[in-house]
Protein backbone atom coordinates (compact mmCIF):
# COMPACT_ATOMS: atom_id res chain seq x y z
CA UNK A 1 0.00 0.00 0.00
CA UNK A 2 1.30 3.64 -0.95
CA UNK A 3 2.36 5.16 2.11
CA UNK A 4 0.66 8.89 2.89
CA UNK A 5 2.59 11.53 4.48
CA UNK A 6 1.27 13.49 7.01
CA UNK A 7 1.97 17.17 7.44
CA UNK A 8 3.19 18.86 10.54
CA UNK A 9 3.67 22.37 11.24
CA UNK A 10 6.55 23.70 13.61
CA UNK A 11 6.52 27.25 14.63
CA UNK A 12 9.72 28.98 16.37
CA UNK A 13 8.98 31.36 18.89
CA UNK A 14 11.90 31.59 21.34
CA UNK A 15 13.45 34.90 19.52
CA UNK A 16 13.62 37.93 21.97
CA UNK A 17 12.32 40.37 18.87
CA UNK A 18 15.15 42.55 19.82
CA UNK A 19 14.96 44.98 16.84
CA UNK A 20 10.85 44.96 17.43
CA UNK A 21 11.76 45.94 21.12
CA UNK A 22 14.25 48.66 21.26
CA UNK A 23 15.60 48.11 24.37
CA UNK A 24 11.88 47.63 26.16
CA UNK A 25 11.98 44.09 26.63
CA UNK A 26 9.04 43.34 24.96
CA UNK A 27 8.95 39.93 23.18
CA UNK A 28 6.55 40.91 19.93
CA UNK A 29 5.14 37.31 19.75
CA UNK A 30 3.20 37.93 22.18
CA UNK A 31 2.31 41.52 21.49
CA UNK A 32 -1.36 42.12 20.66
CA UNK A 33 -3.30 42.37 17.29
CA UNK A 34 -6.63 42.93 17.02
CA UNK A 35 -7.44 41.09 20.80
CA UNK A 36 -4.92 37.66 19.87
CA UNK A 37 -1.25 37.92 20.12
CA UNK A 38 0.67 37.77 17.07
CA UNK A 39 1.76 34.56 18.05
CA UNK A 40 -1.90 33.25 18.15
CA UNK A 41 -2.93 34.68 14.77
CA UNK A 42 0.56 32.76 12.98
CA UNK A 43 -0.77 29.73 14.66
CA UNK A 44 -3.98 29.64 13.63
CA UNK A 45 -4.39 29.13 10.54
CA UNK A 46 -2.36 25.69 11.19
CA UNK A 47 -4.52 24.46 13.98
CA UNK A 48 -7.25 24.57 11.32
CA UNK A 49 -5.97 23.37 8.36
CA UNK A 50 -7.48 20.21 7.20
CA UNK A 51 -3.99 18.93 5.92
CA UNK A 52 -2.03 19.72 8.92
CA UNK A 53 -1.90 16.55 11.46
CA UNK A 54 -0.03 18.23 14.24
CA UNK A 55 1.19 21.66 15.31
CA UNK A 56 4.37 22.63 18.12
CA UNK A 57 4.92 25.69 19.21
CA UNK A 58 8.66 26.19 20.81
CA UNK A 59 8.96 28.79 23.33
CA UNK A 60 11.65 30.14 25.38
CA UNK A 61 12.22 28.16 28.76
CA UNK A 62 11.44 31.71 30.41
CA UNK A 63 8.47 32.73 28.43
CA UNK A 64 5.60 32.49 30.95
CA UNK A 65 3.16 32.45 28.11
CA UNK A 66 2.94 28.37 27.62
CA UNK A 67 -0.36 28.66 29.88
CA UNK A 68 -2.07 30.73 28.03
CA UNK A 69 -1.49 29.17 24.77
CA UNK A 70 -2.54 25.90 26.07
CA UNK A 71 -6.15 26.92 26.94
CA UNK A 72 -6.94 27.65 23.23
CA UNK A 73 -6.68 24.44 21.59
CA UNK A 74 -10.51 23.54 20.54
CA UNK A 75 -9.00 20.36 17.99
CA UNK A 76 -6.17 18.93 19.92
CA UNK A 77 -3.76 19.54 17.31
CA UNK A 78 -1.61 21.90 19.54
CA UNK A 79 1.16 21.07 21.73
CA UNK A 80 3.53 23.67 22.92
CA UNK A 81 6.95 23.07 24.49
CA UNK A 82 9.44 25.60 26.13
CA UNK A 83 12.73 24.18 24.68
CA UNK A 84 13.73 27.01 22.54
CA UNK A 85 17.35 27.24 22.14
CA UNK A 86 20.32 30.30 20.90
CA UNK A 87 19.84 30.09 17.89
CA UNK A 88 16.60 29.67 15.13
CA UNK A 89 18.39 26.46 13.67
CA UNK A 90 18.44 24.81 17.37
CA UNK A 91 15.04 25.94 18.41
CA UNK A 92 13.78 24.74 15.07
CA UNK A 93 16.07 21.31 15.68
CA UNK A 94 14.58 20.85 19.16
CA UNK A 95 11.00 20.88 17.89
CA UNK A 96 11.58 18.44 15.00
CA UNK A 97 12.77 16.01 17.40
CA UNK A 98 9.86 16.44 20.39
CA UNK A 99 7.43 15.11 17.30
CA UNK A 100 9.56 12.03 18.33
CA UNK A 101 7.68 8.93 16.49
CA UNK A 102 4.32 10.81 15.28
CA UNK A 103 5.94 12.13 12.47
CA UNK A 104 7.80 9.92 9.95
CA UNK A 105 11.52 10.43 8.69
CA UNK A 106 9.13 11.11 4.99
CA UNK A 107 6.22 13.17 6.57
CA UNK A 108 6.62 17.39 5.82
CA UNK A 109 7.33 19.71 8.46
CA UNK A 110 6.06 23.04 7.99
CA UNK A 111 8.18 25.69 9.53
CA UNK A 112 6.51 28.83 9.76
CA UNK A 113 7.65 32.50 11.37
CA UNK A 114 6.10 33.21 14.30
CA UNK A 115 5.78 36.47 13.52
CA UNK A 116 4.17 36.29 10.08
CA UNK A 117 0.48 36.59 11.63
CA UNK A 118 -1.27 37.20 7.68
CA UNK A 119 -0.66 33.54 6.89
CA UNK A 120 -3.27 32.08 5.22
CA UNK A 121 -4.90 28.80 4.61
CA UNK A 122 -5.03 29.75 1.31
CA UNK A 123 -0.98 29.99 1.15
CA UNK A 124 -1.02 26.71 2.92
CA UNK A 125 -2.51 25.02 0.70
CA UNK A 126 -0.86 26.73 -2.45
CA UNK A 127 2.55 25.11 -1.28
CA UNK A 128 1.65 22.23 -0.10
CA UNK A 129 0.35 21.73 -3.80
CA UNK A 130 2.98 22.41 -5.57
CA UNK A 131 5.72 20.65 -3.75
CA UNK A 132 3.70 17.53 -3.19
CA UNK A 133 5.61 15.90 -5.88
CA UNK A 134 8.37 17.79 -5.52
CA UNK A 135 10.93 15.53 -3.02
CA UNK A 136 13.25 19.04 -2.38
CA UNK A 137 10.50 20.38 -0.70
CA UNK A 138 10.27 24.45 -1.27
CA UNK A 139 9.40 27.74 0.21
CA UNK A 140 6.96 30.84 -0.28
CA UNK A 141 8.74 33.80 -1.63
CA UNK A 142 8.06 36.94 -3.65
CA UNK A 143 9.96 38.25 -6.77
CA UNK A 144 11.70 41.36 -5.92
CA UNK A 145 10.26 44.65 -7.63
CA UNK A 146 12.53 46.39 -6.71
CA UNK A 147 16.27 47.56 -8.06
CA UNK A 148 18.60 46.15 -5.71
CA UNK A 149 22.33 47.38 -4.90
CA UNK A 150 24.90 45.82 -3.31
CA UNK A 151 27.43 47.61 -1.20
CA UNK A 152 30.49 47.96 -0.31
CA UNK A 153 31.65 47.96 4.01
CA UNK A 154 31.21 52.25 3.88
CA UNK A 155 27.64 51.78 2.32
CA UNK A 156 28.85 52.91 -1.07
CA UNK A 157 27.22 51.03 -4.17
CA UNK A 158 29.55 48.72 -4.84
CA UNK A 159 27.24 46.59 -8.21
CA UNK A 160 23.42 46.26 -9.01
CA UNK A 161 22.47 43.01 -9.08
CA UNK A 162 19.75 41.34 -11.28
CA UNK A 163 16.53 40.88 -9.54
CA UNK A 164 15.04 38.86 -12.39
CA UNK A 165 16.58 35.96 -10.60
CA UNK A 166 15.92 37.86 -6.93
CA UNK A 167 13.04 36.89 -4.24
CA UNK A 168 12.61 37.61 -0.78
CA UNK A 169 11.87 34.22 1.40
CA UNK A 170 8.74 33.85 3.16
CA UNK A 171 7.64 31.45 5.04
CA UNK A 172 6.32 28.34 5.69
CA UNK A 173 8.61 26.71 4.20
CA UNK A 174 8.20 22.89 3.95
CA UNK A 175 10.98 19.98 3.55
CA UNK A 176 10.54 16.06 4.68
CA UNK A 177 12.01 15.30 8.06
CA UNK A 178 14.61 12.99 7.43
CA UNK A 179 16.29 15.88 5.11
CA UNK A 180 15.20 19.38 7.51
CA UNK A 181 16.62 17.61 10.55
CA UNK A 182 19.88 16.25 8.75
CA UNK A 183 20.78 19.74 7.25
CA UNK A 184 19.77 21.76 11.02
CA UNK A 185 22.00 19.20 12.80
CA UNK A 186 24.83 19.56 10.26
CA UNK A 187 24.22 23.16 10.65
CA UNK A 188 25.64 22.84 14.71
CA UNK A 189 22.71 25.36 15.21
CA UNK A 190 24.81 28.46 13.36
CA UNK A 191 23.80 31.31 13.64
CA UNK A 192 24.08 31.83 10.04
CA UNK A 193 21.08 30.04 9.06
CA UNK A 194 18.27 32.27 9.14
CA UNK A 195 15.74 30.20 7.71
CA UNK A 196 15.24 26.34 6.96
CA UNK A 197 16.04 26.50 3.29
CA UNK A 198 19.19 27.96 4.08
CA UNK A 199 20.03 24.76 6.44
CA UNK A 200 18.77 22.50 3.31
CA UNK A 201 20.32 23.96 0.63
CA UNK A 202 23.80 23.36 2.66
CA UNK A 203 23.27 19.25 1.63
CA UNK A 204 22.81 20.30 -2.19
CA UNK A 205 18.89 20.23 -2.01
CA UNK A 206 17.25 22.85 -4.51
CA UNK A 207 14.00 23.80 -3.16
CA UNK A 208 11.29 24.88 -5.09
CA UNK A 209 10.46 29.07 -4.81
CA UNK A 210 6.25 29.33 -4.65
CA UNK A 211 4.72 32.27 -5.29
CA UNK A 212 3.38 33.98 -2.40
CA UNK A 213 1.69 37.46 -1.37
CA UNK A 214 3.20 40.06 0.09
CA UNK A 215 1.14 40.57 2.51
CA UNK A 216 2.08 37.52 4.09
CA UNK A 217 5.31 40.30 5.67
CA UNK A 218 6.87 39.54 9.33
CA UNK A 219 6.16 42.00 11.90
CA UNK A 220 10.10 42.91 12.41
CA UNK A 221 9.41 46.45 13.59
CA UNK A 222 6.94 48.57 15.26
CA UNK A 223 5.48 50.08 12.43
CA UNK A 224 4.96 46.83 10.86
CA UNK A 225 1.65 46.31 13.49
CA UNK A 226 0.32 49.18 12.04
CA UNK A 227 0.65 47.45 8.66
CA UNK A 228 -0.67 44.48 9.38
CA UNK A 229 -3.89 45.78 11.47
CA UNK A 230 -4.36 47.73 8.12
CA UNK A 231 -4.06 43.95 6.25
CA UNK A 232 -6.55 42.63 8.78
CA UNK A 233 -9.30 45.44 8.03
CA UNK A 234 -8.76 45.02 4.52
CA UNK A 235 -9.41 40.86 5.00
CA UNK A 236 -12.35 42.05 7.21
CA UNK A 237 -13.95 44.58 4.32
CA UNK A 238 -13.66 41.84 1.63
CA UNK A 239 -15.38 39.08 3.75
CA UNK A 240 -18.52 41.43 4.34
CA UNK A 241 -18.46 42.33 0.67
CA UNK A 242 -18.58 38.68 0.33
CA UNK A 243 -21.22 38.23 2.45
Amino acid sequence: MKYCPSYFAVIPAAGKGERYSAGKNIVKQHVDLNGKSILEWSIEPFVNHKHIRGVLVVLSPEDPHIHTLKKNNPNGKLRIISSGGETRAETVLNGIRSLGLDAKPNDWILVHDAVRPMISGELIDRLIKAVKNNAEGGLLACRLTDTVKRSDTKNRVNSTLDRKELWSAQTPQIFRKKDLENALSSSGGSMQITDESSAIETLGIKPLLVESELENFKVTYAHDLVKAKMVFQERNSRKAVKK
